[in-house]
């Protein structure tokens, strides 16, 4: 009997491998943003015509593919985001979609906090200064404010926002809060005004893409700093670059771009008050095992009949594709 083929369409740590590999005829076929010299898009639609499953970082799935890979029946996501995934046809067609659950939230969480204090300590400037042979120019870099009794505004308060909190307890800051979800939670425009610092933890969906534009970054304060470690999308880069420069706000960290690999010879990418790093926030060792493995179990879950932990599109449980009952 010809055991059931899974598609992993980026690098894993190999710990994922490890459990695909005895159950299933598994396909490295790796394709879509970042990787570099991968299969082309035509190899990938060949590989996923005739797979049972498919464990993803970022790769698209759009629906002409979902289509044309009829025997598909879940979709793992390594990690959280789903933008990527086009989820109203794989609903539409019985495709289970799951998630690594908060496999890597602790080190999202710690990547944001890390992104704070590397801008607001102006940590590679001053780095910079020193293997330059600048040390005694120290004093002209050393007027920043402290995390510490700051007030962070965290927009979006699933599990990286709220373990986000809680890392900045030991720094003694105002958490403010907003997130349509959270009872009690404040406007944005609100969170914008009050906040030294603004972390945002979203999903890309219609409602969050540009969440912050010109109009939000005009309601901050002008020392404030912007950190985004969720999704590209949900910050107007234009917009920012254009307040990173007049002074509208003080400085940002970005681990996301609006496009991935982003365009470096954007004007963004000048701006001597932003501090940068390419999508890294997930991962650590400990991360990059907990979503390899997540997202792994989960395939093998729905190709045993059963429940993945983290099933996104629950509407999908008991469709005849999947063969799995809710």
């Amino acid at each position: 009997m010809s055991k059931p083929v899974v598609v992993v369409s980026a690098p894993i740590h190999p710990a994922g491998l490890e459990l695909l590999r005895p159950h299933v005829e598994l396909r490295e076929v790796h394709h879509g943003p970042g990787i570099a010299a991968g299969a082309s898009a035509e190899e990938f639609a060949a590989a996923m015509a005739d797979a049972d499953a498919v464990v993803i970082r970022s790769v698209p799935l759009p629906a002409d593919l979902l289509r044309n890979s009829p025997t598909l029946k879940v979709i793992a996501k390594h990690g959280a985001g789903l933008d990527s995934v086009d989820l109203d046809a794989a609903t539409e067609l019985g495709i289970i979609v799951a998630t690594s659950g908060n496999a890597n939230s602790g080190s999202v969480a710690e990547h944001a906090v890390a992104l704070m204090l590397a801008v607001m300590r102006r940590i590679p400037e001053l780095d910079a200064l020193v293997r330059a042979g600048g040390y005694r120019e120290r004093e002209r870099l050393s007027a920043f404010p402290d995390l510490f009794g700051s007030t962070v505004g965290i927009v979006g308060y699933g599990n990286i926002g709220r373990a986000v909190a809680e890392m900045l307890v030991g720094f003694r800051c105002e958490i403010l809060v907003h997130d349509p979800f959270v009872e009690d939670s404040l406007s944005l425009d609100e969170l914008l005004e009050r906040s030294d610092v603004v972390t945002l933890h979203l999903p890309l969906t219609e409602e969050t893409r540009h969440v912050i534009g010109a109009a939000e970054l005009a309601r901050m304060k002008p020392g404030a700093i912007l950190v985004n470690t969720s999704r590209g999308g949900t910050v107007d880069e234009e917009a920012l670059t254009k307040a990173l420069a007049d002074g509208t706000i003080r400085a940002a960290g970005l681990d996301v771009f609006e496009q991935e690999p982003p365009d470096v010879s954007a004007p963004l990418f000048a701006a001597p008050n932003v501090v940068l790093t390419p999508h890294a926030g997930g991962g650590t060792e400990l991360a990059r095992v907990r979503a390899a493995t997540e997202s792994a179990e989960a395939a093998l879950a729905v190709l045993r009949g059963e429940q993945p932990r983290y099933v996104f599109n629950t509407a999908v449980l008991g469709h005849d594709r999947a063969g799995v009952s809710s």
